[in-house]
Protein backbone atom coordinates (compact mmCIF):
# COMPACT_ATOMS: atom_id res chain seq x y z
CA UNK A 1 0.00 0.00 0.00
CA UNK A 2 1.65 3.53 -0.83
CA UNK A 3 2.18 5.59 1.67
CA UNK A 4 -0.04 8.40 2.80
CA UNK A 5 0.40 11.74 1.58
CA UNK A 6 1.93 14.23 4.35
CA UNK A 7 -0.27 16.99 4.89
CA UNK A 8 1.99 19.39 6.55
CA UNK A 9 4.37 21.43 4.74
CA UNK A 10 7.39 23.27 6.26
CA UNK A 11 10.03 23.17 3.38
CA UNK A 12 9.08 26.96 1.81
CA UNK A 13 5.74 29.63 1.26
CA UNK A 14 2.51 27.64 1.27
CA UNK A 15 -0.73 28.90 0.59
CA UNK A 16 -4.57 27.42 0.30
CA UNK A 17 -5.09 24.39 2.60
CA UNK A 18 -1.58 24.68 3.79
CA UNK A 19 -1.65 28.34 5.27
CA UNK A 20 -2.39 28.84 8.60
CA UNK A 21 -4.18 31.77 10.10
CA UNK A 22 -3.31 35.09 9.33
CA UNK A 23 -7.05 36.07 8.27
CA UNK A 24 -7.19 39.64 9.12
CA UNK A 25 -3.11 40.32 7.86
CA UNK A 26 -4.27 38.29 4.99
CA UNK A 27 -7.25 40.72 4.29
CA UNK A 28 -5.40 44.29 4.87
CA UNK A 29 -2.76 43.26 2.15
CA UNK A 30 -4.97 42.08 -0.38
CA UNK A 31 -7.51 45.12 0.04
CA UNK A 32 -3.47 47.31 -0.34
CA UNK A 33 -2.58 45.17 -3.56
CA UNK A 34 -5.91 45.98 -5.02
CA UNK A 35 -5.97 49.76 -4.25
CA UNK A 36 -2.03 50.02 -4.94
CA UNK A 37 -0.84 50.83 -1.89
CA UNK A 38 2.80 49.87 -1.06
CA UNK A 39 3.03 47.11 1.82
CA UNK A 40 6.74 46.03 4.18
CA UNK A 41 6.03 42.84 6.09
CA UNK A 42 8.45 42.66 8.48
CA UNK A 43 9.05 39.35 10.90
CA UNK A 44 11.80 37.16 12.01
CA UNK A 45 12.93 34.15 10.08
CA UNK A 46 10.14 31.42 9.76
CA UNK A 47 7.23 33.57 10.73
CA UNK A 48 5.46 33.16 7.56
CA UNK A 49 5.98 36.46 5.54
CA UNK A 50 6.66 35.35 2.10
CA UNK A 51 3.35 32.79 2.48
CA UNK A 52 1.50 35.73 3.74
CA UNK A 53 1.97 37.22 0.38
CA UNK A 54 1.75 34.58 -1.58
CA UNK A 55 -1.85 33.67 0.05
CA UNK A 56 -2.74 37.28 -0.47
CA UNK A 57 -2.22 36.59 -3.98
CA UNK A 58 -4.23 34.00 -4.20
CA UNK A 59 -7.11 35.45 -2.90
CA UNK A 60 -6.40 38.35 -4.36
CA UNK A 61 -7.05 36.69 -7.76
CA UNK A 62 -10.32 35.04 -6.44
CA UNK A 63 -11.73 38.73 -5.85
CA UNK A 64 -10.02 40.65 -9.07
CA UNK A 65 -9.38 39.73 -12.58
CA UNK A 66 -5.91 38.65 -13.43
CA UNK A 67 -4.04 40.77 -11.35
CA UNK A 68 -0.19 41.16 -12.14
CA UNK A 69 2.07 39.96 -9.56
CA UNK A 70 5.71 39.93 -10.47
CA UNK A 71 8.11 38.65 -7.59
CA UNK A 72 11.79 38.00 -6.61
CA UNK A 73 13.37 36.66 -4.04
CA UNK A 74 16.83 38.95 -3.63
CA UNK A 75 18.81 36.59 -1.23
CA UNK A 76 18.79 33.84 -3.63
CA UNK A 77 19.39 36.09 -6.78
CA UNK A 78 23.05 37.25 -5.57
CA UNK A 79 23.34 39.91 -7.78
CA UNK A 80 21.69 42.61 -9.39
CA UNK A 81 22.29 40.95 -13.07
CA UNK A 82 20.55 37.84 -12.26
CA UNK A 83 17.87 39.64 -10.27
CA UNK A 84 16.98 42.16 -13.64
CA UNK A 85 16.92 38.52 -15.38
CA UNK A 86 14.49 36.89 -12.86
CA UNK A 87 12.26 40.09 -13.03
CA UNK A 88 12.06 39.98 -17.01
CA UNK A 89 11.39 36.23 -16.63
CA UNK A 90 8.52 36.85 -14.13
CA UNK A 91 7.07 40.19 -16.04
CA UNK A 92 6.82 37.95 -19.33
CA UNK A 93 4.82 35.18 -17.67
CA UNK A 94 2.26 38.02 -16.57
CA UNK A 95 -1.14 36.83 -17.97
CA UNK A 96 -2.59 39.16 -20.54
CA UNK A 97 0.13 41.17 -20.73
CA UNK A 98 0.22 43.72 -23.65
CA UNK A 99 3.11 41.97 -25.61
CA UNK A 100 0.46 39.03 -25.55
CA UNK A 101 -1.28 40.79 -28.18
CA UNK A 102 1.38 40.71 -30.70
CA UNK A 103 2.06 38.14 -33.35
CA UNK A 104 5.70 38.02 -32.30
CA UNK A 105 5.30 37.62 -28.67
CA UNK A 106 8.70 37.50 -27.29
CA UNK A 107 10.63 39.93 -29.57
CA UNK A 108 7.72 42.25 -28.94
CA UNK A 109 8.22 41.98 -25.04
CA UNK A 110 11.65 42.66 -25.62
CA UNK A 111 10.95 45.85 -27.52
CA UNK A 112 9.83 47.25 -23.97
CA UNK A 113 12.84 46.63 -22.22
CA UNK A 114 16.26 49.07 -23.15
CA UNK A 115 19.18 46.57 -22.54
CA UNK A 116 18.63 43.51 -24.56
CA UNK A 117 19.39 40.26 -22.46
CA UNK A 118 20.32 36.94 -23.74
CA UNK A 119 17.66 34.83 -24.30
CA UNK A 120 17.67 30.71 -23.81
CA UNK A 121 14.60 28.33 -22.91
CA UNK A 122 13.81 26.52 -20.22
CA UNK A 123 12.39 22.82 -20.25
CA UNK A 124 8.92 23.95 -20.55
CA UNK A 125 9.30 26.30 -23.11
CA UNK A 126 9.60 29.66 -21.69
CA UNK A 127 12.41 32.17 -21.62
CA UNK A 128 14.77 32.70 -19.24
CA UNK A 129 16.65 36.23 -19.50
CA UNK A 130 20.66 36.78 -18.70
CA UNK A 131 22.51 40.01 -18.76
CA UNK A 132 26.14 40.00 -18.35
CA UNK A 133 27.85 40.51 -15.03
CA UNK A 134 29.88 43.02 -16.40
CA UNK A 135 26.86 45.69 -16.87
CA UNK A 136 27.03 48.91 -15.47
CA UNK A 137 24.56 48.96 -12.16
CA UNK A 138 23.00 51.95 -14.07
CA UNK A 139 22.00 49.88 -17.06
CA UNK A 140 20.73 46.85 -15.20
CA UNK A 141 18.53 49.36 -12.70
CA UNK A 142 17.18 50.62 -16.19
CA UNK A 143 15.76 47.58 -16.81
CA UNK A 144 14.34 47.33 -13.24
CA UNK A 145 12.79 50.91 -14.54
CA UNK A 146 11.50 49.06 -17.38
CA UNK A 147 9.54 46.22 -15.21
CA UNK A 148 8.41 49.27 -12.89
CA UNK A 149 6.51 50.81 -16.01
CA UNK A 150 5.44 47.91 -17.71
CA UNK A 151 3.25 46.74 -14.84
CA UNK A 152 2.25 50.33 -13.68
CA UNK A 153 0.79 50.37 -17.69
CA UNK A 154 -1.06 47.08 -16.80
CA UNK A 155 -1.88 48.41 -13.63
CA UNK A 156 -4.33 50.86 -15.16
CA UNK A 157 -6.85 47.92 -15.47
CA UNK A 158 -6.36 45.38 -12.89
CA UNK A 159 -4.05 44.88 -9.95
CA UNK A 160 -0.14 45.33 -10.16
CA UNK A 161 2.34 44.00 -7.45
CA UNK A 162 5.97 44.22 -7.67
CA UNK A 163 7.31 41.82 -4.45
CA UNK A 164 10.64 41.64 -3.55
CA UNK A 165 11.40 39.35 -1.00
CA UNK A 166 14.13 39.38 1.88
CA UNK A 167 14.94 42.87 0.79
CA UNK A 168 17.43 43.30 3.51
CA UNK A 169 19.21 41.26 0.56
CA UNK A 170 18.90 44.34 -1.54
CA UNK A 171 22.19 46.77 -0.87
CA UNK A 172 24.35 43.66 -1.43
CA UNK A 173 23.21 44.19 -4.80
CA UNK A 174 23.52 48.23 -5.39
CA UNK A 175 23.87 50.28 -2.34
CA UNK A 176 21.53 53.16 -4.42
CA UNK A 177 19.16 50.53 -5.53
CA UNK A 178 16.31 51.53 -2.63
CA UNK A 179 16.75 55.38 -3.91
CA UNK A 180 15.85 54.48 -7.15
CA UNK A 181 12.79 52.08 -6.02
CA UNK A 182 11.35 55.31 -4.10
CA UNK A 183 11.46 57.11 -7.24
CA UNK A 184 9.80 54.79 -9.29
CA UNK A 185 7.10 54.32 -6.26
CA UNK A 186 6.69 58.22 -6.39
CA UNK A 187 6.37 57.92 -10.30
CA UNK A 188 4.56 54.74 -11.15
CA UNK A 189 1.52 55.31 -8.55
CA UNK A 190 -0.57 52.16 -9.87
CA UNK A 191 1.85 49.41 -8.81
CA UNK A 192 1.79 48.07 -5.13
CA UNK A 193 5.23 47.61 -4.14
CA UNK A 194 5.82 44.70 -1.57
CA UNK A 195 8.35 44.33 0.29
CA UNK A 196 9.43 41.73 2.98
CA UNK A 197 12.44 41.02 5.30
CA UNK A 198 13.86 39.66 8.32
CA UNK A 199 16.54 40.91 9.62
CA UNK A 200 15.08 43.70 11.81
CA UNK A 201 17.95 46.33 11.70
CA UNK A 202 18.33 46.36 8.04
CA UNK A 203 14.67 46.70 7.44
CA UNK A 204 14.82 49.05 10.25
CA UNK A 205 17.47 51.30 8.28
CA UNK A 206 16.27 50.56 4.63
CA UNK A 207 12.03 51.29 5.35
CA UNK A 208 11.23 51.67 8.62
CA UNK A 209 13.24 54.59 10.33
CA UNK A 210 12.82 58.30 9.90
CA UNK A 211 15.59 58.96 7.11
CA UNK A 212 15.56 55.06 5.45
CA UNK A 213 15.52 55.63 1.79
CA UNK A 214 12.05 54.05 1.53
CA UNK A 215 10.53 55.48 4.95
CA UNK A 216 6.59 56.53 5.12
CA UNK A 217 6.70 54.95 1.78
CA UNK A 218 4.71 51.46 2.56
CA UNK A 219 2.09 50.55 5.13
CA UNK A 220 3.95 48.42 7.67
CA UNK A 221 2.50 44.94 8.58
CA UNK A 222 4.78 43.65 11.89
CA UNK A 223 4.18 39.77 11.61
CA UNK A 224 3.73 38.21 15.48
CA UNK A 225 3.17 34.55 16.36
CA UNK A 226 -0.01 32.70 14.95
CA UNK A 227 -2.26 32.36 18.28
CA UNK A 228 -2.35 28.44 19.74
CA UNK A 229 -6.54 29.33 18.75
CA UNK A 230 -5.68 29.34 14.98
CA UNK A 231 -3.55 26.63 15.23
CA UNK A 232 -4.84 24.09 16.85
CA UNK A 233 -7.86 23.73 14.45
CA UNK A 234 -5.65 23.88 11.65
CA UNK A 235 -3.33 21.04 12.99
CA UNK A 236 -6.68 18.70 13.66
CA UNK A 237 -7.74 19.46 10.24
CA UNK A 238 -4.87 18.74 8.38
CA UNK A 239 -3.82 15.53 10.21
CA UNK A 240 -7.79 14.07 9.62
CA UNK A 241 -7.47 15.01 6.35
CA UNK A 242 -4.40 13.05 5.68
CA UNK A 243 -5.86 9.99 7.45
CA UNK A 244 -3.73 10.07 10.83
CA UNK A 245 -5.65 11.93 13.03
CA UNK A 246 -4.35 13.42 16.33
CA UNK A 247 -5.57 11.28 19.63
CA UNK A 248 -7.65 14.21 20.67
CA UNK A 249 -7.33 18.20 20.94
CA UNK A 250 -4.97 17.94 23.99
CA UNK A 251 -2.47 16.05 21.56
CA UNK A 252 -2.77 19.24 19.35
CA UNK A 253 -2.57 21.80 21.79
CA UNK A 254 0.37 20.12 23.42
CA UNK A 255 2.31 19.92 19.89
CA UNK A 256 1.47 23.83 19.88
CA UNK A 257 3.16 23.99 23.12
CA UNK A 258 6.21 22.24 22.03
CA UNK A 259 7.01 24.16 19.13
CA UNK A 260 5.08 27.03 19.10
CA UNK A 261 4.64 29.56 17.88
CA UNK A 262 6.68 30.12 14.39
CA UNK A 263 4.93 28.76 11.83
CA UNK A 264 7.94 26.86 10.36
CA UNK A 265 8.70 25.09 13.90
CA UNK A 266 5.20 24.19 14.27
CA UNK A 267 4.83 22.88 10.66
CA UNK A 268 7.91 20.96 10.65
CA UNK A 269 6.71 19.17 14.09
CA UNK A 270 3.42 18.54 12.75
CA UNK A 271 5.00 16.83 9.47
CA UNK A 272 7.52 14.83 11.76
CA UNK A 273 5.18 13.24 13.61
CA UNK A 274 2.80 12.84 11.05
CA UNK A 275 5.48 10.29 9.56
CA UNK A 276 6.67 8.51 12.88
CA UNK A 277 2.52 7.80 13.64
CA UNK A 278 1.02 4.67 13.29
CA UNK A 279 -2.73 5.20 12.75
CA UNK A 280 -3.35 8.04 14.76
CA UNK A 281 -0.82 11.20 16.10
CA UNK A 282 -0.61 10.43 20.26
CA UNK A 283 2.32 12.19 22.56
CA UNK A 284 4.88 9.62 22.73
CA UNK A 285 4.62 10.48 19.03
CA UNK A 286 5.37 14.25 19.70
CA UNK A 287 8.46 13.11 21.54
CA UNK A 288 9.54 10.75 18.89
CA UNK A 289 9.47 12.97 16.29
CA UNK A 290 11.01 15.75 18.72
CA UNK A 291 13.88 13.38 19.23
CA UNK A 292 14.23 12.72 15.62
CA UNK A 293 14.59 16.64 14.43
CA UNK A 294 16.66 17.33 17.14
CA UNK A 295 19.16 14.49 15.60
CA UNK A 296 19.15 15.78 12.46
CA UNK A 297 19.86 18.78 13.21
CA UNK A 298 22.59 18.29 15.92
CA UNK A 299 25.87 18.91 13.81
CA UNK A 300 24.42 22.37 13.10
CA UNK A 301 23.27 23.14 16.71
CA UNK A 302 26.68 22.21 17.85
CA UNK A 303 28.27 24.40 14.83
CA UNK A 304 26.74 27.49 15.47
CA UNK A 305 27.15 27.22 19.44
CA UNK A 306 31.13 26.43 19.13
CA UNK A 307 31.06 29.44 17.20
CA UNK A 308 29.54 31.90 19.91
CA UNK A 309 32.34 33.78 22.43
CA UNK A 310 32.11 31.65 26.31
CA UNK A 311 29.57 34.49 27.08
CA UNK A 312 27.44 34.28 24.48
CA UNK A 313 27.12 30.52 24.97
CA UNK A 314 26.61 30.85 28.83
CA UNK A 315 23.43 33.51 27.89
CA UNK A 316 22.14 30.84 25.62
CA UNK A 317 22.39 27.92 27.88
CA UNK A 318 20.44 30.49 30.44
CA UNK A 319 17.58 31.54 27.99
CA UNK A 320 17.06 27.98 26.69
CA UNK A 321 16.82 27.16 30.50
CA UNK A 322 14.48 28.01 33.53
CA UNK A 323 15.43 31.41 33.37
CA UNK A 324 14.39 32.41 36.71
CA UNK A 325 15.82 36.16 36.84
CA UNK A 326 15.35 38.83 34.04
CA UNK A 327 18.08 38.93 31.60
CA UNK A 328 19.24 42.70 31.81
CA UNK A 329 19.48 41.61 35.66
CA UNK A 330 22.34 41.39 38.21
CA UNK A 331 21.33 38.77 38.87
CA UNK A 332 21.20 36.86 35.51
CA UNK A 333 24.74 38.27 34.83
CA UNK A 334 26.05 36.82 38.18
CA UNK A 335 24.30 33.58 37.16
CA UNK A 336 25.60 33.68 33.70
CA UNK A 337 29.54 34.55 34.96
CA UNK A 338 29.56 38.23 32.85
CA UNK A 339 30.60 41.24 34.62
CA UNK A 340 27.29 43.44 34.56
CA UNK A 341 24.51 43.79 32.65
CA UNK A 342 26.11 45.75 30.27
CA UNK A 343 27.92 42.94 29.23
CA UNK A 344 24.56 40.33 28.74
CA UNK A 345 22.99 43.05 26.00
CA UNK A 346 26.38 42.96 23.85
CA UNK A 347 25.80 39.51 24.23
CA UNK A 348 21.87 39.21 23.63
CA UNK A 349 22.68 42.06 20.66
CA UNK A 350 24.99 40.10 18.74
CA UNK A 351 22.82 36.84 19.26
CA UNK A 352 20.02 38.42 18.00
CA UNK A 353 21.35 40.20 15.24
CA UNK A 354 22.61 36.19 14.40
CA UNK A 355 18.56 35.23 14.56
CA UNK A 356 19.59 33.11 17.40
CA UNK A 357 17.42 34.94 20.22
CA UNK A 358 14.40 36.83 19.18
CA UNK A 359 11.94 38.69 21.83
CA UNK A 360 8.59 37.61 22.18
CA UNK A 361 5.76 38.61 24.40
CA UNK A 362 6.97 36.50 27.44
CA UNK A 363 10.41 38.17 26.57
CA UNK A 364 13.71 36.89 25.52
CA UNK A 365 13.53 33.35 23.92
CA UNK A 366 16.38 30.95 21.62
CA UNK A 367 14.29 31.36 18.66
CA UNK A 368 14.37 27.94 17.26
CA UNK A 369 12.70 25.55 19.98
CA UNK A 370 14.77 22.59 18.97
CA UNK A 371 18.12 24.38 19.77
CA UNK A 372 16.93 24.95 22.99
CA UNK A 373 15.85 21.41 23.95
CA UNK A 374 19.49 20.14 22.47
CA UNK A 375 20.67 23.14 24.54
CA UNK A 376 18.97 21.52 27.57
CA UNK A 377 19.68 18.08 26.60
CA UNK A 378 23.54 16.84 26.19
CA UNK A 379 24.16 19.39 23.86
CA UNK A 380 25.98 22.33 24.56
CA UNK A 381 27.40 21.03 27.68
CA UNK A 382 30.28 23.40 29.08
Amino acid sequence: MAPRRNPFDYGGPVSGSQFAGRKAEVAGVVHRMSDHIGVVVTAPRRYGKSSLIRQACVELEQHRPEPAVVSVNLLQTGSLATAAGSLLHRLYQVPGGPWHRLKQVLPGFLRRVRIQPATSFDQNGHPVFTFPAGLAPADLSGVIDDVYEILDEIGARRPAVLFLDEFQAVTDLDAHLPQRLKALADEYRRVSLVLAGSKEHLMESLVISRGAPLYNMLERFNLGPIPEEDWVPFLLRRARAGGKPFADEAVARALWQVAGPVPFDVQRLAYESFNQAGDRIVEAVLRQATAEIIHHDAVDYARTFENLSAGQRRVLKALAGDVTSTPGSAEFAGAVGLADSTSVRKALKALTEAEIVVRRDQGIAVDDPFFAAWLRGTGGAS
